[in-house]
């Protein structure tokens, strides 16, 4: 799981699966839903994220998997 957040575009990404989109839902406006050919959810994509969410900090709390700070790569 990758979460990238696209500063030319402030766009966040929270990728679930490292797959290609078979379909995209606009949940609502901004809000895309990625899915797999079989209906999974693989992808949410978040638009004009900065106006949308506080991006001055991430928390990530019980995570099962180790966790890797990356700067500057998308993922």
């Amino acid at each position: 799981m990758n979460i990238a957040y696209f500063k030319e575009t402030d766009s966040l990404y929270f990728e679930l699966s490292p797959e290609d989109a078979a379909h995209a839902w606009e949940a609502q406006e901004g809000i895309v839903i990625n899915l797999s050919q079989d209906g999974r959810v693989i992808g949410i994509e978040i638009e004009h994220a900065s106006q949308k969410a506080d991006l001055s900090l991430l928390r990530v709390g019980n995570f099962p998997g180790e966790v890797h700070a990356v700067e500057g790569a998308s993922h």
